[in-house]
């Protein structure tokens, strides 16, 4: 049940972020005001649906030409709710291995008021994870980069 939504709705999220789609970014969020979006290094949290669409166009306005290599480290599932914890391994431009990360958190509820079934973002939480440099082969160092405060 939950494992084959965690793929569907992991799918759709990244297709819908790679390819800088508002209209199917939007599709996957409830429309409700007390869903909840917040960036990396977002000053605040984006409260409901007209700021959920902003916060998301101005991320869509940035070049997004960088790799992103999802890995599920944590997951919560029940009926109706997904609770999923996700680390992104990111390239940059002229990197040729991944060197640093991002961590996400997200809620998805399943909701019959968007379609019979349908599984909708309510909460999507995006952190900075740590910037390794890159050994001089280019290979990612797990142990490199900063130390991270909270």
């Amino acid at each position: 049940m939950a494992g084959d939504a965690v793929e569907a709705c992991m799918a759709a999220y990244y297709r819908a972020f790679r390819e800088a789609d508002i209209e199917r970014m939007m599709d996957l969020w409830a429309d409700r005001p007390d869903i909840i979006c917040i960036h990396p290094g977002s000053p605040r949290a984006h409260r409901g649906t007209t700021e959920v669409m902003e916060s998301w166009l101005l991320v869509f306005s940035r070049e997004l030409n960088i790799g992103i290599e999802p890995r599920v480290v944590g997951r919560c599932e029940g009926a109706d709710s997904l609770g999923l914890v996700i680390e992104e391994a990111i390239t940059r431009p002229g990197d040729v291995a991944p060197t640093g990360t991002l961590l996400l958190s997200q809620t998805w509820r399943r909701t019959a008021d968007q379609g019979p079934g349908e599984w909708r973002l309510m909460f999507h939480h995006a952190s900075h994870g740590r910037r390794a440099n890159p050994d001089p082969q280019g290979v990612f160092m797990p142990d490199g980069g900063g130390q991270t405060r909270h």
